[in-house]
């Protein structure tokens, strides 16, 4: 399949998930208006924990109260991009897929397995609730901090949200690979993962001890997916050295995880499911 092929059927699998996510979320005028409404509630409460705690002390983690509020709104923002392009069939939760021997689905489909993976988790509207919720987190932090915005700050603001975003994949799917191996006990370690990304995102790393830092920047780079972006995008670390980091970071996750997925994929395909009997039964 050439690039040009590729890019075609890419956007019209998205319209196709988008107009079924939509025939979904909007049978029930009812129920649509309680869903967006719930998840912008339940989205502000996780926001207002931190924040108060930074309203009360003059700040966290030697951030003033409105630069936490941005990084929660950062944080928000990048939970939501998950929501909205991974969040369908367990694209994101991928150690599901193999655990439960779901793979075969996928690989006997018609379609490269990469375009599959980019295009079905695609909900743009029933998951966008955290998305919205984190853009106006980020507003209201800037509006607060009197932060000058121009249009290179918004592509920077893009871009290191791309850059999130493949981190936090990365370390996903680096971890889901275990489930080729071993599929039961394996089954949820990417929601262990997203559950340790979720928890630890949320605050501020600059007073922690050196030790952890370090751990939470390399090892399991949690930081360099909310708290690190924040501080460059608010000035408070030099733009190039920052933008290197994350690029270096985002390259070598994504690099890692290919390479573990693809070695996992390799050995699913001589071995096939560990989790079905004959009869097609899931032990």
């Amino acid at each position: 399949m050439g690039a040009k092929q590729f890019l075609r059927r890419l956007f019209r699998l998205y319209w196709l998930y988008a107009k079924m996510d939509a025939a979904w979320i909007l049978r029930d005028t009812k129920y649509c208006l309680i869903g967006i409404l719930a998840d912008f509630i339940a989205n502000v409460s996780v926001l207002s924990g931190v924040f108060l705690l930074a309203e009360r002390f003059g700040g966290l983690g030697g951030m003033n109260s409105g630069e936490v509020l941005f990084m929660l709104g950062y944080s928000t923002v990048t939970t939501g991009l998950f929501m909205v392009f991974v969040s369908g069939n367990n694209v994101g939760f991928i150690s599901r897929v193999i655990g439960r021997g779901q793979m075969d689905h996928k690989l006997l489909q018609p379609l490269p397995l990469r375009l599959q993976l980019m295009t079905e988790g695609f909900m743009p509207i029933s998951g966008s609730g955290q998305l919205w919720a984190g853009l106006v987190a980020c507003g209201v932090a800037l509006w607060r901090l009197r932060f000058p915005v121009t249009v290179g700050w918004v592509a920077l603001f893009i871009l290191s949200h791309v850059l999130s975003k493949i981190i936090f994949l990365s370390m996903m799917y680096a971890a889901s690979s275990l489930a080729f191996w071993f599929p039961v006990a394996a089954e949820e370690i990417a929601t262990d993962v997203c559950d340790l990304q979720w928890k630890l995102s949320s605050y501020p790393l600059g007073q922690m001890p050196l030790p952890l830092k370090l751990v939470l920047n390399t090892v399991l780079p949690i930081g360099l997916t909310v708290w690190f972006p924040s501080l460059v995008l608010l000035g408070k670390e030099r733009l190039d050295f920052g933008l290197a980091i994350l690029i270096l970071a985002a390259g070598i996750m994504a690099f890692c995880a290919t390479k573990l997925f693809k070695k996992g994929l390799k050995h699913y395909e001589q071995i096939g499911s560990q989790r079905y009997k004959d009869w097609g039964h899931r032990r």
